[in-house]
């Protein structure tokens, strides 16, 4: 077996199967099209090898680095307003092993799976390869973020180019986030220690999020970022302070920022607390940021990574419309990589999300699609809490087995203690089983780290419920009361309220409460949802008993 460094191209055509299902033999003559017009004679006549084909994919080998990336750009460009031919296109640098059957190799298996990361009509290459390219060739390709790759085990840097859209140097990569030096007042060796301590912890659970670049830095004079994340401790004699501000570069706005008192005798606590919780709270910014990113570009221009990143971003906007919208996304993501743990944990939780918002029942295929979605997507990812959280609603609600999503809340813990949506999961786990007071403290947890999240209203609703179920009305009085302030609209919520002043012996403003209730709009609504109550809870409140419109 021969074994040698190489340029390794990768192709494949965008939605090929369903192009075949729908017509066969004019998907054949595409695929001779593309063969025999566009990407071989361009390869070919830049020294390209054809190492295998595969229906409607090449594996192509090149000697330079060059010569490799100008045929994939010349063949998209090609290509580009194409009516029926689009190609995703994956190029690397590395070691690939031949012999009379086939070709192997780990730099087989990383072009390949950057490609399944390529945006359609667009161009993919590894950091390795771009460092190889000249001035010329490199500054065309934009950061696309880290990719963890099936497989592969090590995070790759992937950098991307479209050859329809001409963005601004810099204008479509992946938001880059210097973590400054975090300084400290008064400057003591242990202040030092427990300053470098916050730095370390924040650019490693940072780094563990696609969709940023992540920078340690003790000056920005070096750094090529879009965000600078400055921290700085303060310590008196009876209470120290952590204050943590993200400011835009372009423009020096502060478009974030956060304070955590702790108490000076125990700073490691505090920078343990803060990072954690900082570490939550930048990510939701991050799905925003991302959000922004893309903006520009059509749905249908998009990667797999960023088709995920917009539906997160229509997640985070709670209505049953972006929902929807975001699930054509995930489907169209998931028939470019349909084998992503990311991609199958939010479409489980998008239709999962609709069903309980309309108070619906789920059909029996669509029920044990979300079932084995939820499950491939642990086994995908399985070092994802995102993707465990997921299937913990799902095992709760859906398939009421308190005791499967117990064990997949278990998990979460031991992957990142302080996850927001574990505490939430938690409490919703122990809603379904009736479990009133663990899930009241759990929900309390979540509201309280909750305070930049759009879904700070649904855990107050559950919150408030899991209160006066334990035996505490007043407080969850004032709970629902701040729900109602956050979304006077919410038809569910001035039931809720309705429901606790009545329990108070309230009757007046219970009816007032129930009027607000009647003149809210009848609706599904994200933030509202069914959490599968028991049927004497729910008729207690007056939640639906027949599904909602799903007009959202």
């Amino acid at each position: 077996m021969e074994r040698r460094l190489a340029v390794i191209l990768m192709a494949d055509m965008v939605e090929y199967s369903a192009a075949m299902g729908r017509d066969q033999s004019g998907t054949i003559e595409l695929i001779r099209e593309l063969r025999e017009r566009w990407l071989e004679p361009e390869a070919e006549r830049r020294g390209g090898r054809i190492l295998k084909r595969m229906g409607d994919g090449w594996i192509i080998a090149f000697l330079s680095v060059t010569e490799a990336v100008e045929t994939a750009q010349a063949v998209q460009q090609a290509l580009a307003g194409h009516e029926k031919i689009q190609l995703r296109v994956a190029v690397h640098l590395g070691e690939i092993a031949e012999d009379e059957a086939d070709v192997y190799g780990a730099g087989i298996n990383i072009a390949a799976r950057l490609q399944t990361e390529a945006p359609p009509g667009g161009v993919m290459i590894s950091e390795d390869l771009k460092r190889q390219l000249d001035a010329r060739l490199a500054q065309d390709f934009g950061d696309a973020g880290t990719f963890e790759l099936k497989n592969v085990a090590n995070p790759v840097n992937g950098f991307q180019w479209r050859p329809v859209i001409k963005p601004k140097v810099g204008q479509f990569d992946v938001p880059a986030i210097a973590v400054e030096r975090v300084t400290s007042a008064p400057e003591t060796q242990e202040t030092l220690e427990v300053s470098a301590d916050l730095q370390e912890q924040l650019v490693h659970n940072l780094s563990r999020r696609t969709g940023v670049r992540v920078l340690a830095t003790d000056s920005l004079d070096d750094a090529e970022a879009t965000y600078s994340l400055r921290c700085r401790l303060r310590c008196r004699d009876s209470e120290a302070k952590i204050t943590a501000s993200l400011t835009r570069l372009s423009d020096g706005q502060v478009v974030w920022s956060r304070v955590f008192f702790g108490d000076p005798r125990n700073l490691f606590a505090l920078t343990d607390r803060a990072a954690e919780q900082l570490s939550d709270a930048l990510r939701l910014q991050i799905n925003a940021f991302d959000g922004d990113r893309l903006a520009d570009i059509p749905d249908d221009q998009l990667s797999a990574s960023e088709l995920r990143a917009r539906a997160a971003m229509l997640f985070y906007r709670a209505t049953v419309a972006d929902y929807r919208h975001a699930l054509d996304l995930l489907e169209r993501a998931l028939s470019l990589d349909p084998q992503n743990g990311s991609a199958l944990a939010m479409w489980s939780e998008g239709q999962l999300f609709i069903l309980e918002a309309c108070f619906d029942e789920a059909e029996a295929a669509l029920r044990e699609k979300i079932i084995r979605f939820s499950n491939k997507a642990v086994q995908a990812s399985p070092r994802s809490d995102y993707s465990w959280y997921v299937r913990a609603h799902v095992r709760a609600r859906l398939c009421g087995d308190v005791e499967g999503a117990r064990k997949d809340i278990d998990r979460i813990t031991q992957l990142n203690p302080g996850y927001v949506l574990g505490m939430e999961a938690r409490g919703v786990t122990e809603l379904v089983a009736g479990n009133w007071i663990i899930a009241a403290k759990s929900l309390t947890d979540a509201v309280e780290r909750s305070a930049d999240d759009p879904f700070l209203p649904f855990r107050l609703y559950l919150l408030a419920i899991a209160q006066l179920m334990a035996g505490e009305p007043q407080p969850a009085l004032a709970t629902i009361s701040d729900a109602t302030e956050l979304r006077p609209d919410c038809r569910h919520y001035w039931l809720v309220r309705a429901w606790i002043l009545s329990e108070l012996g309230r009757n007046q403003e219970a009816n007032t409460a129930a009027e607000m209730a009647e003149s809210a709009p009848k609706r599904a609504d994200i933030l509202a949802q069914n959490v599968n109550l028991p049927s004497d809870v729910r008729e207690a409140i007056g939640l639906p008993t027949v599904p909602l419109s799903a007009r959202g």
